[in-house]
């Protein structure tokens, strides 16, 4: 950023949802993060993918174009999916 320019943004004449390869290069990316970190692949329905913890916890999360869909029966677990997400 310059000085005195703050103010200023920058214009993309070609948005990220444009390019061929935009979708598959971020459903790769999405898709190598889940099993990494213990989720499987709803074999019945590609999109879903599930993780289930000793204590009997489940967090279900919802992959929807460039949209993640996500819900548990425990606060904590969406907290810490969420930060993840974030970072």
């Amino acid at each position: 950023m310059k000085r005195g320019q703050k103010n200023k943004v920058y214009k993309l004449n070609k948005t990220l949802y444009s390019l061929k390869q935009a979708s598959k290069a971020y459903y790769t990316r999405i898709d190598s993060y889940f099993p990494e970190n213990g989720f499987h692949k709803c074999p019945y329905e590609h999109i879903l993918y599930i993780k289930t913890t000793s204590s009997g916890d489940i967090i279900i999360v919802c992959l929807y174009m460039d949209d993640l869909i996500f819900t548990s029966n425990n606060l904590w677990l969406m907290i810490k999916f969420k930060e993840a997400m974030i970072a």
